[in-house]
């Protein structure tokens, strides 16, 4: 179990992770398309202010995610979609990199009603889980890539019924309205990887046969008393996405 604390003031990225978001955004948005040369450290160097390390650390990063190639004497490369096995690879290691990616993305969410907890979800879920809880499901797509990326279901606490009906599905997130019109602070978020069979339900919706490896991320939206208010699962193909995580090595 993987956990995601949402301090109240989060501490700020080292410099290169910072570019290293940038340039992705630019790469899985098409900013920096294939066709055009990547530019070099040097001209990185000028545009950003920063020095010839951070941006070796940043090209680094994004060639550990398979994004680029760099080659000695040719410079660098973006990986097209089917070298990197057409898969997206997206760092979730925090808050700020779950609304990236939900910026970076689109779903759409449909409404299903009040119903409970489906016991698979439950048996995982370190907290309350009775009631009637409000689910939305939805299939997420990325920009440049022709197949879903992810079927997600939502769930939000009984409790907040009132506020799950005042929910705009054409918003990319749930958790920031929930914040939003119930005056409410997410305190933390827990994250559970596993792999999983597809369900006919999400066979459907992916286009994939029923059974087929799915990367499933389960996660929890604790408020500031520890109380899970929305329960999320999303299913992502195995071959068209890769979890990132950057770990930095303490000295």
């Amino acid at each position: 179990m993987q956990t995601v604390t949402k301090p109240r003031a989060e501490p700020r990225k080292p410099r290169y992770l910072e570019l290293a978001d940038d340039l992705r955004g630019q790469i899985l948005g098409g900013d920096l398309p294939l066709t055009d040369q990547f530019p070099t450290e040097s001209v990185l160097c000028a545009r950003y202010g920063v020095s010839r390390f951070t941006v070796r650390e940043a090209l680094r990063t994004l060639q550990t995610e398979g994004l680029i190639q760099r080659k000695r004497g040719s410079g660098t490369v973006i990986q097209p979609a089917a070298a990197r096995g057409g898969a997206l690879h997206q760092p979730l290691s925090n808050v700020g990199e779950i609304l990236q990616y939900a910026r970076d993305t689109k779903v759409a969410f449909k409404r299903d009603g009040s119903v409970p907890l489906p016991r698979k979800l439950a048996e995982q879920i370190d907290g309350e889980t009775t009631g009637k809880w409000a689910r939305f499901h939805g299939v997420r797509s990325g920009s440049g890539v022709d197949k879903p990326i992810a079927f997600t279901e939502a769930y939000i606490h009984p409790a907040l019924a009132n506020i799950a009906d005042a929910i705009d599905i054409r918003e990319p997130t749930l958790f920031k309205q929930l914040e939003r019109l119930g005056k409410i602070t997410i305190a933390q978020v827990t994250q559970d990887i596993q792999a999983v069979a597809a369900s006919a339900e999400i066979a459907q919706a992916l286009g994939i046969s029923r059974r087929s490896p799915c990367l499933r991320i389960l996660r929890c939206y604790r408020d500031d008393n520890g109380r899970v208010i929305e329960i999320s699962a999303s299913h992502h193909p195995g071959d068209r996405f890769a979890y990132a995580m950057h770990i930095e090595v303490e000295r």
